[in-house]
C-alpha cells in the first residue's frame, strides 16, 4: 500500500498546513485512481523561507497545484497562516512571518556581538 502524503512529516509551521492539505488531498485522489503509477512525495519542508514539496511522477495539474502552494507560501505566515503584512527576513534562518508572529521571535545577536561576548569571557 502506498503511503499517503499525510503520513510523512511536514517540516514547517502550521500556517502552511491548509495549503499542504489541499495538495495532499489531490495527490491521494490521483493515487487512488492510478495505483500502477502513483505520484510520490518524499519531503515537505520550509527552506530559505519558502515551502518545498519534493515529488516524483506527479501529473501536470498536481504540479501546478504544488507550484501555487509554494508561491502562496511566500505571502502566508508559516506560523499562523495570516496573509497580512507577511515578510521574509533575509538574515540568519529565514522565516516568512506576519508582523505579530515576527514580534515573538527573539532577535539574533550579530556575529560581531557574539565575537565580542566570546572574547570578554
Amino acid at each position: 500500500m502506498m503511503k499517503s502524503i499525510k503520513d510523512i512529516p511536514w517540516e514547517c509551521g502550521k500556517g502552511w498546513w491548509p495549503m499542504i492539505e489541499k495538495v495532499a488531498s489531490a495527490i491521494d485522489s490521483f493515487n487512488a485512481a492510478h495505483l500502477d503509477s502513483p505520484a510520490e512525495v518524499s519531503q515537505i519542508k520550509q527552506k530559505f523561507g519558502g515551502l518545498r514539496i519534493y515529488h516524483h511522477n506527479a501529473p501536470e495539474d498536481i504540479r501546478q497545484l504544488i507550484d501555487k502552494a509554494i508561491e502562496a507560501s511566500w505571502h502566508t505566515c508559516e506560523k499562523c497562516g495570516s496573509t497580512t503584512g507577511v515578510t521574509t527576513n533575509l538574515e540568519g534562518y529565514r522565516l516568512t512571518l506576519c508582523p505579530d508572529c515576527r514580534k515573538e521571535i527573539k532577535p539574533r545577536k550579530t556575529i560581531r556581538k557574539r565575537i565580542e561576548l566570546h572574547i570578554k569571557k
